[in-house]
């Protein structure tokens, strides 16, 4: 809603004079119901960290018993807490799903190459809105803060964003110090600074701005911390330094029995690489962690905390020798996808509330939706969370819960992306797409590529995913089952092409009947 402001001292005379008592009584209920809507949808700030597991943050019993992360505690002390997310499995993707409410295997839109220009970006943006527009135009103000990862479309300051502070990167390739950023589209300038805390200081200027005002507002604002060179800020480093006997997963040693064949042959790292990776990863987090609290802080001072709905959440977890992963090669398992995801609004929300079902990137983008008061597309992905916010004992429509990896290839690029992928599984040991589900406590996944692999897990017995019940003949109904129901929620998203059905190119649900 734009903002509406009168001088009436110094316009007294023109509105005695040309407007009768009826129309100025008009004006005055237009002014008050303006700001009670205004105040009826609440302001957003959405906190976006980067390769961020539950590990790191200490509410999360997962975590290491030497972590802490008070600030971000406190909003789950006094929000909802979601136990089982699963946002994506890489950065781009992750943020694609964020900005379109798809899956990325049913994401429709041109999402790389070099930034598309004049004719070329006007007709992408036409035929491929992203969803922040709509929330625009609907009357919020709407921002967004720090990475940035779709290199074909940048920001769209008039169309999606009302401001835009921005960097990728293809500006310069520092994800910590030494930085770059545009704002609103202009020539980058030196961020001049730690990331985290410069990113904040943007932030906490726009949430001060916005207190002047009865729009309401939503900030994305995107770490680029803790990915990797995991880098602390110079104040952080050697925090954990005194922390020793470190233990490592019981998947970090080989033989990885019953995984498929990527997985078995990742060799084991240097226990004291990983230990000190691990070290490091955590100390990147306390910067995000005070900068939570100073987001807080502005928000209190400025009068706007119990209107602003604060969302944390990480684009996608990260092992750290889980199963063998290091690197971010975000295989289906909750070691290396697992990430945090808080909501606090206690006008709204219970205080202090955890959730178990498993949720989604989308799922986020159609809470959004609810919040800001618009309606998803029905091409769109994934469910509101409200009602589980509301009541962490209820439930949501859906039964099953779909993830797909297609690594940074989308809709019609899909096809292409298959055959390069399996090449590289079959020659390099590289990790082949998948599609995975959670259905109550089973996980199931399966792989593109000629080994037609299928795992199955009971997260409730085995929540380091160690049996896979598919290689077990007592659990063919159980694989069955969910192979069926995996084919169904798939050929449920926009997974057919010009060129073919994602389906087609998964061994094991390719003849499924769905």
């Amino acid at each position: 809603m734009p903002r509406i402001a009168f001088d009436l001292s110094s316009r007294k005379r023109c509105l005695h004079s040309q407007l009768t008592l009826p129309a100025l009584m008009l004006i005055v209920v237009f002014l008050s119901g303006s700001r009670s809507w205004a105040k009826e949808r609440p302001n957003i700030l959405y906190v976006f960290t980067d390769d961020q597991s539950t590990r790191t943050v200490s509410c999360y019993p997962e975590s290491r018993p030497w972590v802490r992360t008070p600030n971000i505690d406190a909003l789950a002390r006094e929000g909802v807490r979601f136990e089982s997310v699963y946002m994506a499995t890489f950065c781009v993707p992750s943020r694609i799903s964020q900005l379109t409410g798809n899956l990325p295997h049913s994401a429709r839109g041109n999402f790389g190459g070099i930034a598309l220009q004049g004719d070329d970006l006007n007709r992408e943006i036409r035929h491929h809105p992203f969803w922040v527009q709509r929330l625009r135009e609907s009357g919020y103000h709407t921002a967004m803060i720090g990475k940035w990862h779709i290199y074909s479309r940048m920001p769209a300051v008039g169309i999606d964003w009302d401001y835009a502070v921005y960097w990728h990167k293809r500006m310069v390739n520092a994800y910590y110090y030494d930085q770059k950023v545009s704002i609103n589209g202009n020539d980058p300038i030196e961020l001049n600074g730690y990331s985290v805390d410069r990113y904040t200081d943007f932030a906490i200027n726009y949430i001060e701005e916005r207190a002047e005002s009865d729009q309401p507002w939503y900030l994305w604002l995107c770490y680029s911390s803790p990915h990797s060179p995991q880098t602390p800020a110079k104040r952080h480093q050697g925090f954990f330094s005194g922390v020793s006997g470190i233990e490592l997963p019981r998947s970090f040693a080989v033989p990885r029995e019953g995984k498929p064949n990527y997985v078995r042959k990742l060799p084991s790292p240097k226990t004291s690489t990983v230990q000190e990776l691990i070290l490091r990863y955590n100390e990147c987090i306390l910067s995000i962690d005070e900068s939570v609290g100073r987001l807080e802080k502005a928000l209190q001072e400025t009068g706007q905390l119990e209107d602003t709905v604060f969302i944390f959440a990480s684009d996608q977890g990260l092992g750290m020798g889980h199963h063998g992963h290091v690197k971010k090669k975000n295989a289906p398992y909750d070691d290396t996808l697992a990430s945090p995801l808080i909501f606090r609004f206690p006008r709204r929300f219970p205080a202090g509330e955890v959730c178990g079902i498993p949720v989604g990137g989308t799922d986020i983008v159609q809470t959004l939706h609810a919040l800001g008061g618009i309606q998803a597309l029905p091409s769109m992905d994934g469910e509101s969370l409200l009602p589980v916010l509301e009541d962490p004992d209820a439930e949501l429509k859906r039964d099953v819960l779909l993830l797909t990896n297609t690594r940074t290839h989308f809709a019609e690029d899909i096809p292409r992306g298959v055959v390069r992928r399996n090449r590289e599984a079959s020659t390099n040991d590289q990790m082949p797409m998948w599609v995975m589900i959670r259905s109550g406590h089973y996980k199931y996944a399966t792989y593109t590529g000629d080994e037609a692999f299928e795992e199955i897990y009971n997260l409730a017995e085995d929540p380091e995913e160690l049996r896979n019940l598919a290689l077990l003949p007592e659990y063919e109904p159980l694989l069955n089952e969910l192979r069926m129901k995996a084919a169904k929620e798939l050929s449920g998203t926009q997974s057919g092409f010009d060129n073919g059905h994602f389906i087609d190119f998964l061994p094991c649900l390719k003849d499924v009947s769905r």
